[in-house]
């Protein structure tokens, strides 16, 4: 025989068990180019009988399988071609029997599960020179699919020319387009052209996106238009006017589509710098600075919009023009669309303006209040906010200048003089004008503030009643940490611990330097200074930590004073000797004041008050949510995020629709959105579940989206419908964090 493969293959067929309600199998051989018509006569089949269509038989042969002999095995040798399936007599038997051919091309198709009909040959016959190597044949196959159309083939063999894993048509074209712009240097395009068909890529573009290929056109124009469409998607069509050549209106969702798939990706830097070149190309920042941020708010896909957005609004603002209900609305919109995270400093920023210019609007009249009890309610239960909005400002400043962005830079910093304007001469002046005029007199007869907490009374009030009730007081205490640090220390544990935290205040004694200070929060009956202008408590010094310990032990209660550090590098058994039998503790941090108390690092300050939050808390973040939802992370990102902090989960926003487990925790997909319309149809699903396995219901959403889009009623019903059924003890509620310590071992957090 020309080919002993050919009677293993049809060995293997005769032995395999019928399929379910057939008694015999019939294998019809179709070979039209008569290549193995003598090869026939040799076959050696046992207990199969072999029968040659001449085209003079075909009715005998009909008459044979189908009344005389219904037992028997048949192999149907078949030579011929019909030109109309009413010629083909046995066309009936062939729909049951089954197919079989020995060309090369044929048990290709047979070993890929490519369907055996006349499309898919010639399908095959396109890529014959694909097919040549066994190692682009063993990449198809382990694609797994099982191939009925010539468009499944064509995605796959493309798939495997771009070094994909797995095929899509989005996958092919973004893997086109990061390869270059240069029809000549793109390797995946030439890659296409050398093993596959050219013109099939052409026609999948013009598919799935609508582009229409010329041979004179650059790959320019195909990105372009990828871009652009997908661009129109979320884009005001007056800002695209005079672009309707790049947009097809019928493949907007698709477009879309690549993008955000492509932005999502470990290594999404091609599509940065492919946005970057057609933006360039078609002098889009010039076309966007003519639209007000407004028109351009809910725009995706391209950087500079971002940049158009800002630009405008911060040089609002260096005019003292500060629009803050539009502020609010573009931080919040911005937040969840393309290239955030590259410009999240700016936004944040631009954000804390305009809380900075909310307040001045409340507060515009300035402060009169004459009762310095009242101004100091007033500041601990509202106007400390200013401190805190003006520090967040200086942080998210300082991060945008690590990485600058040359358009936006200049512009910052001329909306920077606003805020310390604003900060300084107005707020400063005027709330330390009011102080000072009604604190003036019990400062000169007293020496401080009547009916107001005193710093000197500290271990009195706080310490000394709290380790007298069987239990063990831990203080800490923190150098230069400002009032509203504090409230933001307090809010922190509170939300991460889901414990409770209680702020207070006192008046520092004066004057309000480090030394006065740190005496001042020991037991003692009197501080004094002697002539080196040492601090004493009563009599004794207070300069280093193991004086200040010596105080501490001079109390009834068994206390040690330790500085923040040397805690910290102790081990978990030197820790718990140190506190071992001790009643009070004092651990002094000073992260802030050794920054801000030097001219060099002063600048770095509000990153140390960042910093203290965290050690003080002791509690590092476990879990967040990414940035712009699930559009900018990769594997390189998750990896630096697990070694270098405690986070071990992180929330996405693209929906599943289902109730299954996360496959891992650092792509966390919500079940959907509390803004999604199905939200409440989904809820009922969940519920009324046959539940057999784990299953989480995650809605995730933000509180002024329940304003926004007026579903203040969808959120009611559902947290109503959620609370009836945890009280009938049918579903449990948990947060993130409660979820991911529940299944923390079962569930990966980085995937493989």
């Amino acid at each position: 025989m020309q080919n002993e493969k050919v009677q293993w293959e049809l060995k293997r067929r005769f032995a395999a068990p019928l399929p379910e309600f057939y008694r015999r199998r019939i294998v019809f051989w179709k070979d039209e180019d008569r290549e193995f018509e003598k090869d026939v006569d040799e076959l050696n089949l046992e207990g199969v009988k072999i029968i040659k269509l001449t085209g003079t038989n075909n009715f005998a042969v009909k008459k044979l399988l189908l009344h005389d002999d219904l037992e028997s095995d048949y192999l149907v040798y078949c030579p011929i071609t019909y030109t109309s399936d009413e010629d083909n007599w046995l066309q009936d038997i062939e729909y049951y029997s089954e197919p079989f051919r020995a060309d090369f091309i044929s048990m290709q198709m047979d070993e890929l599960n490519i369907a055996p009909s006349a499309a898919m040959r010639k399908t095959v016959k396109l890529y014959a020179k694909f097919f040549d190597s066994k190692e682009r044949i063993q990449k198809l196959r382990r694609i797994g699919r099982d191939y009925q159309t010539p468009l499944q083939l064509h995605i796959d063999i493309m798939a495997v020319l771009a070094g994909l894993s797995e095929g899509s048509a989005q996958d092919v074209i973004i893997a086109v387009l990061a390869a270059g712009l240069d029809k000549e240097t793109n390797s995946v395009l030439q890659n296409i052209r050398k093993f596959g068909s050219i013109e099939a890529f052409w026609q999948l573009a013009r598919k799935y996106t609508g582009y229409i290929e010329e041979e004179d056109k650059p790959l320019g124009c195909f990105a372009a238009h990828v871009l652009l469409t997908a661009l129109s998607q979320t884009m005001n069509a007056s800002v695209l006017k005079g672009l309707e050549r790049f947009v097809s209106e019928t493949n907007k969702a698709y477009c879309y589509s690549i993008v955000h798939e492509w932005r999502s990706r470990e290594d999404n830097e091609d599509l940065y710098e492919l946005c970057r070149t057609v933006e360039n190309e078609l002098q889009l920042p010039a076309r966007f600075d003519k639209f007000e941020p407004e028109t351009l708010i809910t725009g995706d896909v391209f950087p500079c919009i971002n940049e158009s957005i800002l630009k405008q609004l911060f040089a609002e603002i260096s005019d003292h023009v500060v629009k803050v209900d539009l502020i609010r609305k573009v931080c919040e919109n911005r937040r969840t669309a393309g290239w955030y995270k590259r410009f999240s400093d700016y936004f944040d920023c631009l954000f804390f303006i305009g809380k900075m210019q909310t307040f001045y609007q409340e507060h515009g009249g300035g402060f009169h209040i004459v009762e310095p009890k009242k101004i100091w309610k007033l500041y601990t239960s509202d106007l400390y906010r200013m401190d805190a909005y003006y520090r967040h400002f200086h942080y998210a400043f300082g991060n945008s200048l690590k990485n600058a962005n040359d358009i936006l830079e200049d512009g910052l910093k001329h909306s920077t003089e606003f805020v310390e304007a604003l900060y300084q001469n107005w707020f400063l002046r005027e709330l330390t004008a009011c102080w000072t005029n009604a604190a003036a007199d019990d400062l000169a007869t007293l020496g401080y503030i009547s009916e107001i907490e005193k710093q000197r009374d500290f271990y009195k009030r706080y310490v000394a009643p709290a380790s007298s009730k069987n239990t063990r007081a831990f203080v800490i205490i923190s150098d230069a940490l400002r009032y509203e640090v504090a409230s933001e220390l307090s809010e922190h544990i509170v939300r991460t611990t889901k414990g409770s935290a209680e702020l207070e205040s006192m008046q520092a004694v004066f004057p309000s330097i480090t030394k006065f200070g740190m005496a001042a929060l020991l037991p003692g009956k009197s501080i004094s200074v002697n002539d080196s202008m040492d601090v004493l408590v009563d009599g004794n010094p207070t300069r280093s930590t193991v004086e200040r310990n010596t105080i501490l032990n001079a109390t009834p209660k068994a206390s040690v004073a330790i500085q923040y550090n040397d805690l910290l590098n102790m081990k978990k058994d030197e820790r718990r000797e140190l506190v071992a039998g001790k009643d009070v503790i004092y651990i002094y941090h000073n992260s802030i004041d050794a920054i801000g108390d030097k001219a060099p690092t002063e600048s770095k300050v509000f990153d140390a008050c960042e910093t203290a939050i965290q050690e003080i808390s002791g509690i590092r973040p476990v879990g967040m949510a990414w940035p712009g939802g699930d559009t900018e992370f990769n594997r390189q990102n998750i990896k630096v995020i697990l070694e270098k902090t405690d986070v071990r989960f992180a929330r996405c926003t693209t929906p599943t629709y289902a109730f299954t487990l996360p496959e891992n925790f650092m792509r966390w997909r919500p079940s959907c959105s509390i803004s999604d319309g199905n939200v409440l149809e989904l809820a009922e699903q969940f519920l009324h579940a046959d539940c057999t396995e784990d299953m989480l219901f995650y809605v995730w959403g933000h509180g002024y989206e329940l304003d926004l889009f007026g579903t203040w009623d969808r959120f009611e019903q559902l947290v109503s419908k959620m609370a009836e059924a945890a009280g009938r003890g049918e579903i449990v509620p948990v947060t993130n964090a409660e979820f991911y310590q529940l299944f923390k071992n079962d569930i990966p957090s980085l995937a493989e």
